[in-house]
This record gives C-alpha cells, sequence and structure tokens, in this order.
C-alpha cells in the first residue's frame, strides 16, 4: 500500500510538471539557474521541529484512538488522555537527504509517558481502565518527497512514517489486575499498532511546517511591469548527499494585456548555455545563475523598449535640460548651438531632439568580479524650428553598463545598472564640426545628466527567486564568477535571529543582509 501510495503521488507530480513546462519557453537541455539548499540548512531545520516537538509533548499532546479486534474473540480500543512526562533533554532531532529517496526526518530516543484509557471486550466480559503508557529509547522517522502537486506547486508533502519502539511498557494499578491476564496481549496490540499511536501526531505538527518552510513554491512568479520569470523544473528534484538540487528553466517573459485579451509569447532567440554548478557553499542555501534569466530579462524589456531614449524638452520636462537643447542662447550660457557654432548658424532658433533605438537586445556577460551589459543603439538627433523637425544627424552608439549595487534579500537579487563608458561610431551629420569625438562629449553629458538616472531604476524590481527556504535570513554574499553568478544566504529563526552578525556590504553600506564579492 506504501509503495502504491508514493507511486501515485510521484505520477502526479510528473504529470503536473510536464504541463507547468508545456506553458512556457523551451530553453534546451540546460537550467537557467538552480536552487539547491546544503545539509546546514537541514540542520537549522531539524532543530526548529525538534522545539515543535518538544513544544507539542511538552503541553501533553500526543493523540491517538485506536480500535480493532484480537483473535479470536476480543477487541481492544486504546485512546490517549494526555501526556504526563517526556524526556526533552534526551529526544535528538535530525535531518538527513537520503539519496534518490528524499529527505528523512529522524526524531530519536523518544522517552514519553502517556496516561491512555483502555476497553477490552472479552468472551467474560468487558474491562476498563487507565494506565501510564510508556515508550522509551523510541525512533521516529518521517520520509518526504518534494515535487510539483496537481496545482502546478512545488511542495513538500510525507510519503511514509515509520516509528521503532525499543521497549512498550503498560503499568497496571492494583484495581486493575484482572487486565494481568492480558497484559502479553495488550502489549502485542500496541506494538502491531506503534505508528497508529504515533504517526498522527508527528504528521499533524510536523509535515505542515516543512510543506509551509521548505521548497514551497509556485512555478513562476512576477517580477516588475509585464514580466515574470519561469521557475519550471528540467527534471524532478535530486537528492543527493548532504544536499537537494533544483534545476530550473529559468527563462524571463513578458505577458501583455491588449483589453480582455492576454498576449502571451514566450520565444526567444537564444538558450541557456551549459551552467556548472560547483561545489555547495558553506551556507545554507546556494542559487547558481548562469546569464540566461537576466538576458533573457532584458530581451523582454528590450521588446517593450525600455532601452530606447528620447532626450527633448517635452521628454524631460526639465527647464535646465531643455536649455541645453537650444540652438540659441546667451553668450554665457551652454547650449547645443554653443557647442556646436554651425548648428546655431543653419537652425537658428530650434530645439535638438536626440533619440535612440536598439538594434539588438541587450547581452550580458559575465566575468570574475564583473558584470557587464552591452547595449547596441542607433542614435538620431533632430532639430525643431516651429512646426518643421529636421534629422540631421544619424549613427551607431556601442554602451557597456554594469551591474552595480548588488544585493540579495528576502530571494529577490536586486541591482542597478550604470552606463561605464560608450563608443560613437558611424556618425552622418548635415552639419559641420560634429563628429565621433564631439558627439561623445554629449552624449556623455546627458548620460551623466539623464540615462544613468534612468538605468539605475531599471531592475527596481529586483530578480525573484523562488523560496525554498523560508526562515529568516541573517546575511548573503553575491559573487560573479566566469558565466554565472552565485548567490548564497545563510537563515535562523527566534531568538538566534538577534545574535546575527552584522556584515558590511562592498558599497560600505552596513546592512544585514548583503554582502557582494568580487
Amino acid at each position: 500500500m506504501r509503495i502504491r501510495l508514493f507511486l501515485a503521488s510521484l505520477t502526479g507530480f510528473i504529470e503536473a510538471q510536464n504541463l507547468a513546462n508545456g506553458l512556457l519557453a523551451d530553453t534546451g537541455l540546460n537550467a537557467g539557474f538552480i536552487s539547491r539548499i546544503n545539509q546546514k540548512g537541514f540542520d537549522l531545520m531539524a532543530d526548529y521541529l525538534g522545539e515543535r516537538v518538544k513544544r507539542f509533548l511538552g503541553a501533553g499532546e500526543l493523540i491517538f484512538n485506536i480500535s480493532a479486534p484480537v483473535p479470536p474473540e476480543m477487541r481492544i480500543t486504546l485512546l490517549s488522555v494526555r501526556v504526563t512526562d517526556f524526556d526533552s533533554q534526551a529526544f535528538a532531532s535530525k535531518m538527513i537527504v537520503i539519496p534518490e529517496k528524499g529527505i528523512a526526518w529522524q526524531g530519536s530516543n523518544l522517552n514519553v509517558t502517556v496516561l491512555a484509557s483502555f476497553h477490552l471486550d472479552t468472551p467474560t466480559g468487558e474491562l476498563t481502565g487507565s494506565s501510564p503508557l510508556s515508550f522509551d529509547r523510541t525512533n521516529v522517522e518521517l520520509l518526504l518527497w518534494t515535487g510539483v502537486n496537481a496545482d502546478g506547486h512545488l511542495k513538500t508533502d510525507l510519503v511514509l512514517c515509520k516509528v521503532a519502539a525499543n521497549n512498550v511498557d503498560l503499568t497496571l494499578d492494583a484495581a486493575d489486575k484482572p487486565i494481568t491476564t492480558y497484559m502479553p496481549v495488550i502489549i502485542n496490540f500496541i506494538k502491531e499498532r506503534i505508528e497508529q499511536a504515533i504517526c498522527p501526531s508527528f504528521h499533524a505538527e510536523l509535515v505542515p511546517v516543512v510543506s509551509n518552510r521548505l521548497m514551497n513554491t509556485p512555478m513562476s512568479a512576477a517580477l516588475f511591469e509585464h514580466f515574470f520569470v519561469n521557475y519550471g523544473l528540467l527534471g524532478p528534484v535530486e537528492y543527493t548527499d548532504a544536499k537537494v538540487t533544483m534545476r530550473h528553466r529559468g527563462n524571463a517573459f513578458g505577458i501583455l494585456r491588449q483589453g480582455r485579451t492576454r498576449l502571451n509569447d514566450f520565444r526567444l532567440p537564444f538558450r541557456a548555455n551549459p551552467l556548472v554548478e560547483g561545489p555547495p557553499s558553506d551556507k545554507m542555501i546556494d542559487f547558481v545563475l548562469s546569464n540566461y534569466t537576466i538576458s533573457s530579462l532584458l530581451f523582454w524589456m528590450d521588446q517593450y523598449r525600455k532601452f530606447d531614449y528620447e532626450i527633448s524638452r517635452a521628454a524631460q520636462n526639465n527647464s535646465a535640460i531643455a536649455g541645453y537643447l537650444k540652438t540659441d542662447c546667451g553668450a554665457d550660457d551652454i547650449c547645443a548651438g554653443t557647442l556646436f557654432p554651425a548648428l546655431a548658424q543653419r537652425f537658428p532658433e530650434g530645439e535638438v531632439i536626440i533619440k535612440s533605438h536598439t538594434v539588438s537586445y541587450p547581452r550580458i556577460i559575465l566575468n570574475e568580479g564583473d558584470a557587464s551589459i552591452y547595449i547596441d543603439s542607433r542614435v538620431d538627433a533632430f532639430v525643431q524650428q516651429g512646426e518643421r523637425t529636421r534629422r540631421f544627424l544619424t549613427s551607431a552608439m556601442d554602451a557597456e553598463a554594469k551591474l552595480e549595487k548588488v544585493s540579495f534579500r528576502n530571494y529577490v537579487l536586486n541591482a542597478e545598472m550604470r552606463v561605464e563608458h560608450f563608443k560613437i561610431r558611424e556618425v552622418a551629420s548635415l552639419v559641420e564640426g560634429i563628429d565621433e569625438s564631439s558627439l561623445e562629449f554629449l552624449v556623455n553629458a546627458l548620460t551623466e545628466l539623464i540615462l544613468n538616472e534612468d538605468l539605475a531604476k531599471k531592475l527596481k524590481g529586483g530578480i525573484h527567486l523562488p523560496i525554498i527556504f523560508d526562515y529568516e535570513q541573517t546575511s548573503a554574499e553575491v559573487v560573479f564568477e566566469k558565466d554565472r553568478i552565485r548567490i548564497s544566504a545563510d537563515y535562523c529563526y527566534g531568538d538566534m535571529c538577534h545574535t546575527a552578525t552584522v556584515l558590511e556590504s562592498k558599497d560600505n553600506v552596513i546592512d544585514y543582509y548583503d554582502v557582494v564579492q568580487g
């Protein structure tokens, strides 16, 4: 029966995963990112579950109601009343990964005494009473499995509960002496049904906690504006020695609404490259990202024209910027006309409008200590004189931006983009004196005034990663490596969190949560 239940659950997980994957883009055989829970994380959860066991047993709760016939002509009913004694000091809680099988929580050396009432239907009549029932040196094991359920949600649930009791004892009062004859039958009855006595309470108290806090996540998440990220798995959850690993598709995608119609298009012009996950860190969880997740997000942002710009009086609504764009200004002022006298001569009393649009989607390249984003654009410049607008310049612009102020907090990877440098080329101008060098000077000034402020906000909502270990974060590090980003974090609960170390990030801002390493 247990095997059939396990296989049925596994089949349901696989079907749900196939459904989830079928709705989203094909990334090939490679993961966009990998998530991993290390043994250190399971040690924290084991401590948490151990404290929960001590609380519910300390509160007197071990609930069971067992009734069954006993051949040839008896029926025994056993009902718990309350816990009268629990050796919390001896009890030990442990959580391990069983390769290829799942996660096991193990509670060992459980010494507990329960006041139990009993009812015996015997050939000679009914016998009732209540006596202390002791379980000594008892071991409880919950085998857990994580998969995608029928709702397309990643969930951890119970597969099997096993109990091994080294000693079971029922202490009878003098008034219960008539029952002494049946003691061997009663003890055997309890031993045969030990899991019915122990498992329900441990299931009810521990499994919901594990399900809520461990790998409990939908298969996609909203980012910001129209953008989403796909957490769909490329295969089953991997259970290996001392860690659990999941390989996620990791592509970002956009959803466009037109009236009541929602238009979904998840196709990308590239696939995920092979991702080498590297060894586990010394922290509780790790994420390893290739450039695929950020690249696909940048691709969809580009589809929504997020990297196209217009610099004009109307677009900026800034009087200072509007002054710089004039072709005529006072002798002591600085404007486009003073920078390029030929422009003022050819287009008097005009205003310059600069527009840029990308000619390909942005690309991100990851190296040791560095994340660079390359944006190739076409720049057109116009002069507006009254109702007339004329283009006087076109050029190509190659910009290199960096990811800065990178942090990881509450499963969100945050970063700002900033233009590091750019190159103007292929300038075709109707105005004498405007070439690559002079145009670079102008664009550099406008970048400092306008573009960098806007770029810094492009990823304002951050990249949300799946909540695989739901405790309070104490520290994290984000490390740029060759062809990947590694994120590692530690967590805590309860009073332990008050002693968390304050770590300093590289931007010299004291923060409880992030350390960026390069």
